[in-house]
């Protein structure tokens, strides 16, 4: 009889314990959703709104390392939305458009790579096309 019950036993132990792999797997499921949601910070139109009054505050104190860092944020926004959010990714040109974006995204993060070397360098201001332009 007592081979019976460790019989019972080791299912009922390979039952708890599949119940807790199960049970971990849903709370790392829900951890990673709420580590998506926390990741996204602002909602879009909101980062639409800071970069357009960044634009207005550029007539009078224009920093092209503050709109490049923007113009970052609300590109990789865009580039989430269209891979989380949206539709699959079924046509070329839908694909060739994303593509556009990931590597503008590259290529204002390299600008403002080079621009925060410039600033520690000591060099603030820039004359570009005859306009003078801060870093």
């Amino acid at each position: 009889m007592s081979h019976k019950s460790e019989k019972k036993q080791s299912g009922s132990e390979k039952l708890q314990k599949l119940k807790a792999i199960i049970l971990l797997k849903k709370q790392k499921k829900r951890a990673l959703k709420k580590l998506r949601r926390k990741e996204a910070g602002p909602n879009f139109s909101y980062q639409l709104f800071l970069y357009r009054q960044e634009l207005r505050r550029a007539h009078s104190d224009f920093s092209y390392l503050r709109l490049s860092k923007a113009k970052i944020n609300l590109t990789s926004q865009l580039i989430a939305r269209n891979l989380v959010y949206g539709k699959p990714m079924s046509t070329v040109e839908e694909l060739k458009e994303l593509s556009r974006e990931v590597q503008f995204k590259k290529r204002l993060a390299h600008q403002v790579e080079r621009l925060q070397q410039f600033r520690q360098l000591g060099l603030t201001e820039m004359i570009l096309n005859g306009k003078r332009m801060t870093l």
